[in-house]
């Protein structure tokens, strides 16, 4: 209504006040802060960290990344979705369990529970519970993860029919890609699948330079900030109002409006209801940065997979994706409980689809939408980010629900990992390598200059190792 600067304040207020409350839950147990992802993996790996399984964390965990993702941060509340099943699987198997060899079998099904609530794929919750949880496996712990994730998505669905007609599923509650609705035969072109490894090599590019990033500033922190529960309140503070700066003043600098579609397909008409009219006239007009930052990042991953009619121009893409994905660089580390998924995903989103616009432009007939494209950037991003190819593949393929995008995403996750690979490891490993006092167990064995060696030898090395392991 024209009070920018009341708008302005009440929006910095709301984000800054639900930051604070986040930061107050990592102040009260740190080891709830970031996504708990790299917590788990050491715990899976043999390493007992304190408190890493402990109610009081789980308490901390799950009220502080409602808050900080309710302070609009660049953050999402996947990753500690794991560490919260993980805690509870702790929690249940505290006292009645024989050995730590299954207690960790429980930790290990809680992760995959906890990917299951979160991206509604429990097939994809057991495969990442195997490729970058457990550092063993069995036919009897993949039997208990099937049967965990299937309890997971049981009392999921019952809880989501609530608000609906008495056994209908509200599957719009649920976190989903939606449908994706092509026009012809297919949805891309078998030529296309060398573009879509090209935006694989870009993902991997772009994750390798994220991650590399986030590990200087981590560093950093460890000798400025991490130190003092103060400094680290602090940095929230100042980070919060960086966030909220950013998000509200490029809207409010974006003075194009653009007017809403005439021709409306069916599946779109709920997006369409989503988009911002910030600054335009409302029914008729919509801000095109404003419907990216100041949506839930879960719709507007949706509008950037289903909105055909060049809802978004290429500037508008490319002003929200290089903002965003610093911001999330800046973000993930900062004393709130914090995920990358939807973070990831949302970049590269754009990402995706700014480069299937450009695509376009040289190309204009014979080649897929650029909401295909936005799809194939969010894996190659994420991919590039945390390099997983079987479990993310998987959990794509079911928040999308169309198979038809198989190869395509394991070819742009392969070669995001490759690519990535060069340059660094993913980002948690980054973060378990920084830990002070943690030895983390790597999955291949390096062996040493000498074949041979006496027992001798063994025993006198052994006293000067501080390795926490059971």
């Amino acid at each position: 209504n024209g009070h920018t600067i009341l708008a302005f304040l009440t929006f910095f207020a709301i984000q800054t006040g639900f930051a604070i409350i986040a930061a107050a839950f990592v102040w009260i147990e740190p080891i709830a802060g970031g996504s708990g992802i790299p917590e788990v993996k050491c715990y899976l790996n043999g390493i007992d960290l304190p408190n890493v399984g402990s109610p009081h964390t789980l308490f901390c965990k799950v009220l502080g990344v409602i808050c900080s993702v309710s302070a609009g941060l660049p953050v999402g509340k996947e990753g500690p979705m794991v560490h919260s099943g993980a805690v509870v699987a702790t929690t249940i198997s505290s006292g009645k369990t024989r050995n730590d060899v299954e207690v960790r079998d429980f930790v290990a099904c809680g992760a995959a529970a906890g990917v299951c609530t979160a991206f509604s794929a429990p097939i994809g919750g057991i495969l990442f519970a195997l490729e970058e949880g457990a550092s063993y496996w069995g036919p009897s712990l993949t039997w208990r993860c099937f049967f965990c994730t299937m309890l997971a998505l049981s009392t999921l669905y019952a809880l989501n029919s609530m608000g609906t007609a008495f056994g209908k599923m509200g599957f719009n509650k649920l976190f989903s890609f939606g449908n994706f609705i092509y026009e012809g035969e297919s949805s891309f072109a078998v030529y296309e699948l060398l573009l879509f490894v090209a935006l694989g090599a870009a993902g991997g590019i772009i994750g390798a330079i994220f991650n590399d990033t986030n590990e200087k500033l981590t560093r950093w922190r460890m000798k400025r900030v991490n130190y003092s529960k103060q400094r680290r309140f602090m940095e929230v503070i100042c980070v919060s109002a960086l966030v909220s700066v950013v998000t509200f003043m490029l809207p409010l600098l974006w003075f194009k409006c653009t007017p809403l579609p005439t021709k409306r397909l069916p599946h779109e008409l709920a997006l369409l209801e989503e988009l911002v009219p910030f600054r335009c006239e409302k029914g008729k007009e919509y801000n095109e940065l404003a419907s990216l930052y100041f949506t839930e990042p879960g719709v507007a991953i949706r509008q950037l997979f289903h909105l055909h009619q060049h809802a978004f121009s290429d500037a508008a893409l490319f002003l929200f994706f290089i903002p965003y994905i610093c911001l999330a660089v800046i973000v993930y580390g900062i004393a709130v409980p914090s995920g990358l998924f939807v973070p990831s995903l949302l970049s590269g989103a754009a990402f995706g689809r700014l480069f299937g616009n450009l695509l376009h432009k040289l190309h204009p007939a014979g080649l897929a939408y650029s909401n295909t494209y936005a799809l194939i950037g969010a894996a190659a991003v994420l991919g590039g980010m945390a390099r997983m190819t079987i479990s993310l593949t998987v959990i794509l393929l079911e928040c999308t629900g169309n198979e038809e995008f198989v190869l395509p995403l394991m070819l742009t996750l392969m070669t995001a990992k490759i690519v990535g690979g060069l340059f660094n490891d993913d980002l948690y490993h980054i973060h378990i390598h920084l830990k002070k006092g943690v030895s983390f167990l790597e999955a291949e064995y390096k062996p040493p200059p000498r074949q041979q060696e006496y027992v001798g030898c063994c025993l006198d090395q052994l006293p000067s190792y501080n390795d926490n392991l059971f």
